[in-house]
């Protein structure tokens, strides 16, 4: 007599795992275990109480209420310029487009701009109080400039300033060719740059921290960005009381067109990661973009805003899904929690030369972009001009720490307000499956020792909580 053998067959270990905690961006926590709380490739989501939720959104400018004409069409580099002017006793806003061809101005509440004929680009400009009334210096190609009510005069500097600033009623600026070196104007005179002890002047440094690239009024003192590092001018209004002291040396090359003042501290992104600076000590913090810079940037542009540090700048690194990989300038937007010490990312979108209008730290962010005829502005809508972004998060690749062992993903229970995407890629191909807020579970199935999961969106609104994955573990 014979008998089949039976086998008894290892039961799969089967598990519930939250995909991730949803906490936010940073690229030294990449795991190989779930829940992935954070992650190195998230864009145009933010991140709230675990939640994934709306960006910041971008649509045409309106100041008090009153939206600013469009911009005349113009080809190649573009600026924006704010200054105010006193129409009969009433402060107003004016803005400044400068341009190959020229410059174009208007007043908030205007329906168009004027044209200001004028030779070259502007690339700096500061505003200062001059006999009570409202300058803006500008420096480009062609010199300095002083722009006052719509009209347009000479400041004979005799050097190109590529940076400056207003500090004890003189203008300081740094110049081009002068390496180590910083112009001065006048007290009280920003018409006035001649050399004397009684005028204008310059002062000399040793240009051991590379070449000076921008300056800052800030705290009572003048501060110098150097390339590798920062100097500390004692500057009033007697010549014979300025002193300079080096107070900080970095190990990366600083970028100057992110250095910017934001409440008690001045914000840079240097190659090793993003700084505050106090006036005395430098701190780095740790949020987890340090690789983003290591190899630089272009474009870049800042400004500050209700505790957060905006920066945008061109990314050209690869991302996995469609708009993000689209080649651009100024193609993403990084915006810094100070506080949280938290960091979101904004891609696909074009957003530049940014600036803040209204009261110091509270004011509105506004900028240029390619996407619209008039000046733009940061709001809460979620939407870029009217439409909602595509919005992506990635995991890095998931092995559950147990390589050799085979798992498959067999259901996902999840809850959100809108449909969305939930992608998985294992053994060289990509499958998705569309998640409805009308259900709450839905049957995968994928087989794999590894795993990238991914989720896609492009909803009017975003509110998609953590999903949780159903696994067996194969013995």
């Amino acid at each position: 007599m014979f008998y089949d053998k039976n086998y008894a067959l290892a039961k799969p270990r089967r598990k519930r795992v939250l995909l991730s905690g949803f906490k936010g961006f940073d690229e030294t926590k990449a795991s190989r275990n779930l829940p992935c709380d954070y992650v190195d490739c998230a864009y145009n989501f933010k991140f709230k109480n675990g939640i994934l939720i709306n960006p910041l959104g971008i649509s045409a400018l309106e100041v008090d209420e009153t939206a600013i004409p469009p911009m005349p069409s113009v080809e190649g580099k573009k600026r924006l310029f704010v200054t105010k002017v006193d129409l009969g006793g009433q402060l107003k806003t004016a803005f400044a487009l400068s341009h190959r061809g020229g410059l174009e101005y208007t007043v908030c509440g205007e329906t168009q701009w004027k044209h200001i004929e004028t030779d070259g680009i502007f690339d700096v400009g500061v505003n200062y109080l001059y006999e009570d009334k409202d300058l803006l210096l500008l420096s480009g190609e062609k010199g300095l400039k002083a722009l006052a009510d719509g009209e347009l005069v000479d400041v004979q500097a005799d050097a190109r300033i590529l940076d400056m600033c207003v500090h004890y009623e003189r203008i300081y600026a740094v110049v081009e060719g002068k390496r180590n070196s910083l112009r001065f104007s006048d007290d009280f005179d920003p018409y006035n740059w001649n050399v004397s002890l009684e005028e204008g002047g310059y002062i000399n440094f040793d240009g051991s921290l590379g070449s000076v690239n921008t300056v800052k009024s800030f705290e009572n003192y003048l501060y110098i960005f150097c390339d590798y590092g920062i100097y500390r001018l004692t500057a009033f209004a007697d010549q014979t009381q300025f002193s300079m002291k080096k107070v900080y040396a970095s190990g990366g090359k600083i970028f100057a067109d992110s250095v910017k003042e934001c409440g008690e501290y001045i914000a840079f992104a240097s190659q090793d990661g993003i700084y505050l600076f106090d006036g005395y000590a430098v701190t780095k913090i740790n949020v987890g973009v340090d690789g983003l810079f290591d190899g630089g940037f272009k474009d870049a542009s800042a400004c500050y805003a209700h505790g957060r540090y905006i920066m945008s700048f061109t990314d050209e690194k690869e991302c996995d899904y469609g708009v993000f990989s689209q080649s651009r300038a100024n193609n993403t937007i990084l915006i810094l929690d100070i506080a949280e010490k938290s960091v979101e990312f904004m891609r696909g979108i074009s957003l530049y030369d940014l600036k803040t209008v209204g009261a110091y730290g509270e004011g509105k962010v506004i900028g240029l972009s390619q996407d619209c005829a008039s000046p733009v502005q940061l709001d809460g809508s979620g939407l870029y001009f009217g439409a909602p972004y595509q919005k992506y998060w990635q995991s890095g690749e998931i092995d559950f720490d147990r390589p050799s062992i085979f798992k498959v993903v067999r259901a996902v229970e999840y809850s959100a307000c809108c449909q969305y995407v939930l992608g998985i890629m294992a053994n060289g191909e990509r499958r998705e499956f569309i998640l409805s807020p009308t259900e709450n579970r839905v049957n995968i199935y994928v087989k794999s020792d590894k795993f990238v999961f991914y989720i896609r969106s492009d909803n009017m609104r975003e509110e998609i909580r953590p999903p949780i994955l159903e696994i067996d573990f194969l013995q």
